[in-house]
Order: C-alpha cells, then structure tokens, then sequence
C-alpha cells in the first residue's frame, strides 16, 4: 500500500486536501460550549402559596407531595424545606438515571397530586438541573436618571415603565439572537390599581365591602362569542363589560337602596406598584436581571459577539438604559481554547528544536509542522460526524492526543532517515521506513485506545464526562495514525527530491552542534550496567518515596482556582420585610472601594430555571467581582465580620459562583450532617429545646463553624366566637375586614 501511495503522490494529496477543506468548514460548524450536555441527577420542585404559614405549608402540600414522590424509580435522597408562603422539595437520583425519563415522571406524580391538595394553590414549578440550563452571561439593565433611595417604598412611574418596556422589547431582542435559547428575568415590576374606600362614607351610606366586590366582579366579566342567527345570516355577538381603565372603575355605577352610586364617590382609585416579594440592586441602583441561556449546539463565542454588538447598539438606542454583563462563563472556554494553542505553539517548536538538533535536519521539523493542524483539522471534522461539540473536556482531549500525534511523526521520519543513511534510495526509504513501523505503531495506538475506550461505557456524569475526552483521544490517535502513514511518505518524498540544500544545512548544524548525543547515552548506559545494585537501590528508592507521597498529598475533587468572584448568601434569620433586607443590603457594600460591581438579589426572585430563586424576605444574594484574588479574600474576613457584629442572629456562607463544575462536583454539602425530627408538631414555647441541643453541639466540637438556627415568628389571632355571634360578625367577614386592612386582598 504504501509503495502505491509514494508513487501517486497528486492523488494522495488531492484527497487530503479535500478533508481538510471539509474540517476547516466544520471548525465553524461545531457547537462550542463549556461542557458537554450532561444531566445531573437533580430535580427541585418549588411551591409558592400566597398568606399560607410554615405549618401549614408542610402539613397541607409538602408533606403529601414528599409521601407520593418518595415512590418515584432510582431515587436516592429527598430533603424539603418549608416555610411562610413557599416550600421546596430537592430529589437526588442515582447517577446514571435517565433524567429525561425522571422528569417526567415527577410531573405525572405532581399533577396526580393536584386532584387532593388544596384547589387556590398554583400547580408546583418543576426544575430539572441540566448543564446547558446554567446562564452564559447574566445582563443587569438599570435606569441612569433614577437613583436608588432607602426610605420610599413607592416606585416612580419612570421605573415601572422601564420594567415594561425592558420586558416587552429589550427581552425580546435579545431572544432573537440565533445563539439564544431563553432569556430568564428576573427584578421585574408590575403595576396595579388599588381602590381606598372611605370608611365613614360606606357607613353613613350602607354600603358594605362585600358590595364593592360583588359590583366589580360583576361587571368585569367577557363573554365569549355567540351565534346569532338572523334570516339567512348569522352574526358572531360578544358582549364585552371588561375593566380596562382607571376612569372605568371610577365611573362604574351600582345600586344600593334604591339609589346610584358612582365608585369615585365614595373611595379613591390609583393605581401603584405591586407588592414586591424580591429585587435586584446592580451597583446602587435598582436592576432588572435577565440570565441568557445559550442554545443547545450554539456556539459560546459566536453568542458574545452577537451579544456584545446587540448591547452595543441598544446602549446607542436607549440612551436612558445602563447596560452591565456579568457572571461571564465563557472565560473557562477561553482559556481552554488558549491552552490549546499554546500546546500546538509549543508542541511544533519543541518537536521543531529535538529533530533540528538531533537529526541535523530542517524539513523534517517542517514535516511535523504540517502533519499536526492536519490531524486537528480532520478530528474536527469527525467531531462533527459524531455529534461532539468543542468544550473543556474534548479540548482536553486533543491535548493529551498533541504529544501522541508528533510521537508517531517523529517515529516514523526518523525510521526513514535510518534507511536513507544505510544508502537506500529516496523512494525506497520511504517504502521501507514506513511498512517497518506499520504493525509497532497500531499495536502502540491501540495500547493506548485500550485506556481510553472503556471509559466511553462508564454511566452516570463521570461516564458523561468522559465520553468527550476519550473518543477525543481515540479520534486523534487514529487519524494519527493515518497521516504518518498515508501522508508523511509522500510528503517525504516531494521534500527531499533536492537535497542539496539539506546537506549544506546538516554540514553547519554538525559543526555548530559538537554534543555527541549517543557516547552521553552511551557512557551512562555502561555506569547503570556495572552498578546493578546501586541502580535498583536508588529505583527502589524512588517508588517508596512516590507510594509516601500518594499518602501525603492533598486530595480533592478539582484543583483550588484563584477568583475574583463570590457569592455571599446572607439570612438575616429576623422577621424583615423587603424594605429592611435592602437598607441592610445597601448599607453593607456601599462603602467598600474593593468592589468592582455586584449585584445583590433581595428576597425572592422571578427566575423560571433557577432552582434556588425562591428565598425569604429576609434572605439576599449577593454577587461581588473583585479586582484581584488577594482583595477577594481580605473582603470576605471584613464581610462576615462585619455582619455579625451588627446581626449576630444572621446566617453568612460564601460559595463560588455558579458554574459547571459546582454543579457537577459540588463541595458546599457538609462530610456529616445530623437531623432532628419531632415527633409531634413542635410549638412556639418548646423551641427552646432546639437552642439547648444546638448550644451542646457547638460546646462539643468548638472548632466547627455551626449557622444558627433559624425560626419564622409569627402572631396568632384568636377570634372571640361568643362575641361574634352577639355582633353578627362572621369569620369571612372577619378576614375579608384584615385583608383589606392589610392591603391584601385582591379582585
């Protein structure tokens, strides 16, 4: 074979270059993203129930949900957590479980769950952790006019237009960029009209709250559409009473006692910001957050170009918008990719400078120059047969298969020259060098295929992770395989048809390089041959000392990377309203120079994907980018210092900002944990249990760390029974006169 190839170098080429054309295109075909699309073996189930306490959350919805979900297949732990107004269910499954199959599953639970839970609550949001689903960048959009202020409550009219308008038209921009699958916002704003009745007027009146209620209700309705027919026509009717307006609510006219009555008579109509369970605050200023998800098989620099040429020419649009990205993950891709440049850089010049040297020769470093972007270029275009995308770990890959493809160049040229120095023609050099390391070169490729193939098979994330990188590595050491010996041959051969050069060249080379490589290696191979004993002594040596060191050195999950970012999760563990968790939030970081920008994500949070958006009032966020590593961590001492000393109750964690690897491979979950379970329901009076066990536990291990417990406090109204029957007072009137009173209660 390979005497026919030499002999037809036009066609060998000919059909090399049209594979390389095809993996050139393919190199801009590939998806590029962080990691492979991996499922991980979560699923978070969020409920949100309006004015519902903590018990009653856990007794009414969490506890039958976790009774009919502890059923599901390859499930391996479920924790819950309730408290006022929301609850979380967290279902960790095996690894190797098909989360596709998982996921569906849980939802048939839940919607068969829905037919005996409570019929005013919302279905509950399932959210299934998936590497793609995590933000390639977070987008923080504020207004430049409106300042941030600590006492009002109220919102300004120009922000809550901003709210719409970013929701309406700068979302939907940005969703029309190809590379984006989802933009998740979150920060959002919404308005509503709000009707303050005159107490003294409904009394001298008669005119009950139940009256107000029933009257709007009644004629803010839309009937659908209704045939009438009229001869021979027919005639769609809709009849359509609808609200739309403020002036129509005001206007709004009903009858008591015989007489008319106008809304505006009797109460005032606004309309105002609703009430907000969360926000944002971006660098001082309140923030829409909008978290853009890239597009499964979408490339993560195609998608910050468009991105950053998107926001470029709405910051020239909308010159009333600030614009800020962060939480950029495409930073670990850049460097992967860089890493991988600089492995071909120095790969080419390090193989350049050894056969330089030691062959005396210019074109075969040359030969090995072109065989390795060949190679690359060919494996991209299998990439794309198969269905790999380009990330970290099939990166890593090419990287590890870089040293094997310049082994078997190198091996393959050196054997030629040996032929061609024991006085065998050019072609035939070729022909011999190449067939005498046909059958060492497979066996050594596939030696090395033997390590890496089985991992294809693995299950679960590992075998995710690992499928990328080795049939990356098996690709390339094929394709290997393949050009050194199908391409190099003839290559060889059209290099060397005129020699003169060369041996003018491997003259001055001789005479610049006196080193006699081989007496070297020659004269330490005598040394070890008549020094056995010493030789195996100091061998040994070297293994005891390795098996110590295995012992000895530090063993973790990923290696530590020096950040400039952070995440602080802060509760406050103090009933607070929303008001008081921002005073808190801006009081904390206004003053610190170290802070590059953040943004503090207050309460709960709108995000649809995010599985842990659904915080307390009184829980924050906060997301800090720092100038450099050493600041980082000088910030977080002064931080949680300074937190506790003002709010010794608060609970301070830091952890890493989200990525991948967390995800994947998260090292926030304590080695031991310990829980407590009641077996009747605890009440008010008894916690104090809870303290005494928590205080015995710190005093035992008083190096650890421990959060403080935290408790929601709540108030208990207990309804006189024998005065409200005396008064007529029933309880739905009694909750209906708290809810408007409280502002609560909603038509």
């Amino acid at each position: 074979m390979v005497k026919f190839l030499v002999h037809k170098p036009v066609a060998v080429l000919m059909s090399f270059l049209g594979i390389i054309i095809l993996g050139f295109f393919s190199l801009f075909d590939l998806p590029v993203s962080l990691m492979p699309n991996i499922d991980i073996p979560e699923i978070t189930i969020q409920i949100n129930v309006s004015n519902m306490s903590a018990r009653e959350m856990e007794n009414v919805i969490v506890k039958p949900l976790r009774n009919n979900l502890i059923q599901l297949n390859h499930l391996e732990d479920i924790t819950t957590e309730s408290s006022n107004e929301t609850g979380i269910i967290k279902l960790k499954f095996y690894h190797g479980t098909r989360m596709n199959y998982s996921f569906i599953e849980v939802n048939e639970k839940i919607d068969r769950a829905m037919s005996y839970l409570p019929s005013n609550i919302e279905r509950p949001k399932v959210i299934k952790a998936n590497s793609i689903d995590i933000p390639a960048f977070y987008l923080d959009l504020t207004l430049k006019k409106v300042e941030l202020t600590n006492d009002k409550t109220e919102l300004s009219q120009d922000f809550l237009d901003f709210n719409q308008f970013v929701n309406n038209v700068v979302r939907k921009r940005i969703e029309q960029i190809s590379e984006v699958a989802l933009v998740d916002i979150s920060g959002l704003t919404y308005p509503e009209i709000i009707i303050i009745p005159d107490q003294k007027k409904l009394i001298s009146l008669g005119i009950s709250l139940n009256d107000i209620e029933n009257t709007i209700k009644s004629q803010n309705m839309e009937i659908g559409s209704i045939m009438v027919r009229d001869n021979i026509y027919q005639y769609n009717l809709q009849l359509n009473t609808r609200l739309n307006t403020i002036k129509d609510i005001e206007n709004l006219i009903f009858k008591k006692s015989g007489r008319l009555f106008k809304i505006k008579d009797f109460a005032t109509v606004k309309k105002q910001s609703q009430k907000r369970k969360g926000l944002i605050i971006a660098n001082g200023k309140e923030a829409v957050t909008m978290a853009v998800i890239k597009r499964s098989g979408a490339q993560m620099n195609q998608l910050k170009e468009s991105l950053k040429s998107l926001i470029s020419t709405m910051e020239e649009d909308y010159e009333d918008i600030e614009f800020n990205i962060s939480r950029n993950q495409t930073k670990l891709l850049d460097i992967s990719i860089s890493n991988l440049k600089q492995s071909l850089i120095w790969g080419i010049i390090l193989a350049f400078l050894i056969m330089f040297l030691f062959l005396g020769d210019i074109k075969s470093p040359l030969l090995i120059g072109i065989s390795i972007p060949i190679s690359i270029l060919i494996c991209l275009l299998l990439f794309r047969v198969l269905d790999l995308s380009i990330n970290i770990i099939s990166l890593s890959g090419l990287v590890l298969g870089i040293g094997l493809m310049i082994d078997n160049a190198i091996i393959i040229i050196d054997n030629i020259n040996q032929y061609r120095q024991k006085g065998a023609n050019l072609s035939n050099a070729c022909i011999l060098g190449t067939n005498e390391m046909i059958r060492p070169l497979i066996s050594s490729v596939l030696t090395t295929c033997s390590v890496f193939i089985p991992l294809m098979f693995l299950n679960g994330t590992t075998g995710a992770l690992f499928y990328d990188q080795a049939v990356a590595v098996t690709i390339g050491l094929f394709i290997s395989l393949m050009i050194s010996i199908v391409l190099l041959p003839v290559l060889y051969r059209l290099f060397y048809l005129n020699n003169r050069l060369v041996f003018k060249i491997k003259k001055k080379i001789i005479k610049w390089n006196s080193i006699d490589y081989v007496k070297i290696y020659e004269k330490g191979l005598r040394y070890i041959m008549k020094n056995q004993s010493i030789s195996i002594g100091i061998f040994l040596v070297f293994c005891f000392s390795t098996l110590g060191l295995f012992f000895l050195l530090p063993k973790d999950q990923l290696p530590a990377l020096s950040s400039t970012e952070t995440i602080i999760k802060i509760d406050w563990n103090e009933p607070i309203n929303i008001d008081e968790n921002k005073l808190r939030t801006l009081n904390l970081l206004e003053w610190d120079n170290k802070v590059k920008n953040y943004t503090a994500f207050v309460g709960s949070q709108q995000f649809l994907i995010n599985k842990d958006s659904n915080f307390k009032s009184s829980e924050t966020t906060i997301y800090i980018k720092t100038k450099s590593n050493d600041e980082l961590t000088d910030l977080k001492k002064i931080l949680k210092k300074e937190i506790l000393q003002k709010y010794p109750l608060s609970i301070v964690r830091f952890k890493e900002v989200e990525n991948i690897f967390n995800q994947i491979f998260p090292e926030d979950k304590a080695p031991l944990s310990a829980k407590l379970k009641a077996i009747n329901n605890i009440e008010f009076n008894k916690a104090d249990n809870l303290n005494e066990i928590w205080n015995s536990i710190q005093e035992a291990f008083p190096d650890e760390d421990f959060d403080q417990l935290t408790f929601d406090h709540q108030l208990i109204l207990y309804g006189n029974a024998q005065k409200m029957a005396i008064y007529d007072v029933s309880p739905t009137m009694l909750t209906s006169t708290l809810e408007v009173a409280f502002n609560v209660k909603q038509i």
